[in-house]
């Protein structure tokens, strides 16, 4: 049995749910992908320019002969509605930085395994080591549809993992997926900011995701901000409404941790928590806020309470005139009067 073959059958017995392995030159045409979207949206090259030095890994590990890549399902986690509606779920179920997640345990283990066959690895667990969509697919482990997620016979409730590897290896799969119908569009139409413009075309400065995870200190204007209906970090839409994913999320097991920090998850709690209690209760998972800008989690609150107003979240906003940054009491200011209006 070739190595190849003998990686992935540990990688399956270990719960993997694909693997493939390709070389670090299959990704360089990912630069090539790159500039097709960067001249396909406005100030593209300033938005995806960065990313190129995801397509030549070998530039940024030298020694790299191999690209290991692991796609693991986890859409078989309970997401509660009150919460599941307000956050993305990719986010509230990764297991990037969660040592006691099944799926961390799973990657620990099969790069353990790596290094007793000899074999050097490199990883990074965000951003990563490249490209992981493109590599996935380059690896035939799926297809990228319209909405430029990388699909499974599971959906795209799906992680990816790869490792840099210092032994020749390739293993390719060839996925029997059947492409997206040409007069979809739903995806599209779901948007709920444009960002997804046309298919496999993505605006990443206007998607929810991005916006709601924004570092910039900024507050985005009452377009943008009513676009942004009830989320707070991240957002489901596209992978939702597409006809791939139906049924294919599995609400049976719990998410290690996930109980302990959901009282924290609601408008109004955020909006009551001290700056150190976000830190400490929502940081370490919802990591792409940074420290230096947990007043984006504040803008974000008051922002979804205005757009699905209730009575009750009137003294949280009030509250909020009171915050230490003027990005936030200039938020409540403007909410209170968008409520006057109601």
């Amino acid at each position: 049995m070739l190595i190849e073959e003998e990686i992935q059958q540990k990688a399956y017995a270990l719960g993997i749910e694909k693997l493939g392995i390709i070389k670090p030159e299959a990704m360089l045409d990912y630069a090539d992908r790159l500039q097709e979207r960067m001249e396909r949206i406005p100030n593209g090259e300033v938005i995806y320019g960065g990313f190129t030095r995801f397509a030549d890994v070998k530039k940024n590990i030298p020694w790299a002969k191999s690209i290991i890549v692991a796609v693991f399902h986890y859409g078989h986690y309970i997401i509660p509605k009150e919460i599941g509606d307000r956050y993305g779920k990719s986010y509230l179920v990764d297991s990037r930085f969660n040592q006691d997640s099944p799926e961390r345990q799973m990657l620990i283990a099969f790069e353990d395994y790596l290094h007793d066959l000899g074999i050097k690895t490199a990883s990074n667990e965000h951003p990563g080591i490249t490209a992981m969509r493109w590599a996935a697919y380059k690896a035939g482990l799926g297809i990228i549809r319209r909405n430029n997620f990388l699909y499974t016979e599971k959906g795209s409730w799906i992680g990816i993992t790869a490792w840099a590897a210092d032994k020749e290896m390739e293993l390719i799969e060839k996925p029997s997926l059947v492409e997206c119908s040409v007069n979809c569009n739903k995806c599209i139409k779901a948007c709920p900011t444009k960002s997804l413009s046309s298919p496999y075309t993505m605006n990443m400065v206007t998607c929810v995701s991005r916006l709601s995870t924004s570092n910039d200190m900024v507050s985005y204007d009452d377009e943008t901000n009513k676009q942004m209906g009830g989320w707070i970090y991240g957002c489901n839409v596209c992978q939702e409404v597409c006809p791939m994913n139906k049924n294919k999320w599995e609400h049976k097991d719990v998410f290690p941790g996930l109980a302990d920090i959901q009282q924290f998850l609601s408008p109004v709690q955020i909006i009551n928590l001290s700056y150190e209690e976000i830190e400490n209760y929502l940081t370490p998972k919802f990591f792409y806020i940074k420290k230096e800008s947990l007043w984006r989690w504040k803008l974000n609150a008051i922002n979804m309470m205005v757009n699905e107003y209730k009575e009750e979240y009137m003294a949280p906003i009030q509250h909020a005139l009171e915050d230490k940054y003027e990005i936030v009491r200039e938020m409540a200011r403007r909410a209170l009067e968008k409520i006057s209006m109601l």
